[in-house]
Order: C-alpha cells, then structure tokens, then sequence
C-alpha cells in the first residue's frame, strides 16, 4: 500500500482527503460514501492516487459534483466491457485533456454543472431541445451526452460518448422511458428521418466539424451492461446496437466496436419513386441547413471557432 516512502498513515489520511473532495458536493450519506469510497481506493491505491492527479485541478473536481464516484470509474466497465483499468485511466486523462483544449471555459463549465443548449426543433407546437452535458446516469456509457429533450427536459433519446486519440467512442444510445408518439411525429416532421438516426447523425456532423479522425460505436455483446460484473440483469437488457450501426453504414472494426463513417452515404435518388424521391430531397435539403445551423450553434463555445459558411447575398 506505501507509495514512494509514504507511511501506511499518510497513504490513509491522502485517500480519506481524496473521498472528501470526492464527496464534498454530497450531503445525505455522506460519510458512507467517504468510507465507501476509502476502502475502495486503498485496495487499488495506485491506480486511485494516478486518477487524483489527473483529475485534482479546481475544474476537474467540479465532475465530483454529478458523479461523486468518479475518481473509482476505473473500476467498473466503461465504454465496452473489454478495457483495461490502466486503459480506462487513460482514455479519461486524454479525453479531459481533448475536451479543455477544445471547448471554452464557460462551455465546460456549463456542461459540468448543467449543460449547453445547442439547437431548438419545432415539431407542432412542441419545441425540442438538442443539448450536450456530462451525466451522471451515462457515467459508464461517456463523459459527454449528446441528448433530444422536451421543453422540461425529459430525454427523449441521448447519446454518450468519449473522445481519446482524436477519435469518438460511443459507449450507449437511449431512448426515453415515454415515447408517447414522439418518434413518430418526429420522422414524420422530418421526412422519415428517425430520432435515433438523427442523434447519430448529429454526433456525425459534430465530429467533422471538430476535426474527429473516426468514430466507434460499441457493439451490442460489449456494451457494459452486458459485463460479467451485472450476471443475470444483462439478459433483461435487449440492445439492438449492431442493427443501428449498420443501417448507418457501419463496420465491425474489432471484438468491441464498430466503426462508423464520417459522413453519411445519401441514397441515388434517380430509381426511387416520385414520393420517395420528393421525400428524400426533402430530407437532405434539411440536413444540409441543419449541419449549418448545428455548427453556428457550437462555434461560440469553442476555443478556436470554426469557419462559418456565409451567404454573401443575405450578408448585404
């Protein structure tokens, strides 16, 4: 347990600060949640004190706020069911390190404490929300959510994801509790276009526009609740992520996840039926509007804004 000369003392009395600072958002259970926590981080002491020096800067410990655990993510599946603890680590360190240099401070803020409202989607006289936050229900699936809301902001679909090595890992993708119809006057709003195909494809334009060299997307037999850790409750979870991929042109890239293009493949419109065609140009004519009202809405939040497409004839 001693570490660099540490007394077995001084090593008790640091990972009893760390639970502190872990915890000090918390209030009922509190001490609970520090013995937990301490028992927890002097069984894997090393790994635990390599996450407090990642994560120990003021802003970073602003995380503990929604996920008081946080500093112990290594210990549960994360993302898939096939890494590592010591890749685990890594892959939050650098997915930290991506996001500061990437978005301002006050986005980070924002989505730590809340979240940041991108876009609005009118659909009748209900009006949709397109945000990005850092949850705590997804603390296993991504540290950012990419989420469809109502107006009170019950998640209708969200979608979690990380960032390491310049490349995206989706870890889950959700539907709400209550559809209540949505999806469908959502599609058919938007000219046949699912929710869940347009939280996907949403991540999509992001990713390009943020200079993201791939995407992966779990695939189902390694999304974390299928770990050998939750036994019998992963039988009751019925995930049909492989489906989704590949009705989005995905690949199989290794035993955990799929790789997804980029860019999505449009449909060759000339065989298709009148309907289908009017349909489909419809679609992609708004898909093209929103990649540039998507980017509009993400650009004030970035630490070097992206060069906006500007209609000379509107500007003058």
């Amino acid at each position: 347990m001693c570490s660099g000369g540490a007394s077995s003392f001084e090593v008790i009395m640091n990972v009893v600060r760390m639970g502190i600072d872990a915890n000090v958002h918390k209030n009922k259970g509190k001490y609970k949640a520090i013995a937990k926590f301490t028992i927890r981080a002097l069984f894997y002491y090393s790994d635990t004190k390599r996450m407090n020096e990642n994560f120990n800067s003021d802003e970073r410990k602003l995380l503990f706020k929604k996920q008081p655990n946080f500093l112990s993510k290594f210990v549960t599946p994360y993302l898939c069911n096939g890494f590592s603890k010591k890749q685990k680590i890594e892959i939050l360190s650098k997915h930290y390190d991506w996001f500061e240099n990437t978005f301002n401070t006050p986005a980070r803020h924002n989505i730590y404490n809340e979240r940041i409202n991108l876009l609005e989607l009118e659909i009748g006289e209900q009006t949709y929300l397109l945000n990005l936050s850092f949850e705590r229900n997804s603390r296993k699936e991504g540290e950012l959510t990419l989420s469809l809301t109502d107006s009170q902001l019950n998640k209708m679909y969200n979608l979690s994801f990380s960032v390491f090595n310049n490349d995206i890992y989706i870890g889950g993708v959700q539907g709400g509790a209550n559809d209540n119809g949505f999806s469908r006057a959502f599609t058919k709003a938007f000219y046949g276009l699912r929710p869940k195909s347009f939280i996907v494809e949403t991540l999509r334009l992001m990713a390009a526009d943020l200079g993201i060299t791939h995407i992966y997307a779990v695939n189902e037999a390694s999304h974390v609740s299928n770990s050998f850790r939750y036994g019998k409750k992963s039988k009751d979870i019925n995930l049909k992520y492989d489906e989704l991929w590949e009705e989005h042109n995905g690949a199989q890239h290794n035993k955990c996840f799929y790789v997804l293009p980029l860019r999505a493949t449009r449909k060759d419109l000339e065989p298709l039926k009148r309907q289908k065609r009017k349909l489909y140009r419809q679609r992609y004519a708004w898909l093209d509007q929103y990649e540039e009202d998507l980017r509009a809405a993400i650009n004030p939040h970035l630490q070097a804004p992206i060069t906006l497409n500007v209609d000379l004839a509107k500007a003058s």
